[in-house]
């Protein structure tokens, strides 16, 4: 991978904060899903940054246009990355997973391995985005039904055409034994 650092901020610790959209685009989902998917892409993930809630899979430029994974975003030319320092290779902080010098991955591929890890989603659910309190936003309760979190389960990223969440919103909810999920 090569950055042009004319588009790259100094961060702390020797971090970086780069535009995405220029050289490269990034995928960025959740940890536990985001280690599964280099597990199952093996050698063939190209760069890959890991923080502590977060993985980073660094794709071409223009790749991530149309990305819609559930549990998954795509960020492109309006969105900023956080580079870890070259070497770093372990916490804390931001660190490189798999080393930067490596091919950008291919979204494709990356697109089938974060749905294959996901496994099968429940085809029935849906959100009534009008009704969504501010805590159902926030993830602080369950996007579906209510009910406290206190672990992280993404149910996928939601955009309504008006009211609280007309950006792209990640919600979250109590599955996979929500009492509002239809019965398996």
């Amino acid at each position: 991978m090569s950055g042009d650092s004319s588009t790259e901020t100094p961060g702390f610790a020797e971090t970086r904060i780069a535009a995405a959209g220029e050289t490269w685009d990034a995928v960025r989902t959740n940890r536990f899903l985001g280690l599964q998917a280099v597990e199952r892409l093996g050698g063939t993930a190209g760069p890959v940054i890991v923080e502590p809630t977060a993985v980073y899979f660094l794709v071409p430029a223009g790749s991530t246009r149309t990305w819609d994974v559930p549990q998954s975003t795509g960020l492109s030319d309006t969105h900023y990355v956080v580079l870890p320092a070259q070497g770093r290779t372990q916490p804390p902080g931001p660190y490189w997973l798999l080393p930067p010098r490596r091919p950008l991955g291919n979204t494709d591929d990356l697109r089938r391995a974060l749905g294959a890890v996901q496994g099968p989603r429940p085809s029935e659910t849906s959100v009534d985005l009008a009704r969504l309190t501010m805590d159902q936003i926030k993830g602080f309760t369950c996007a579906l039904c209510g009910t406290r979190l206190y672990a992280d389960r993404p149910l996928g990223t939601f955009t309504a055409t008006e009211g609280l969440c007309t950006e792209p919103t990640e919600l979250w909810a109590c599955a996979p034994t929500c009492s509002a999920l239809p019965p398996r």
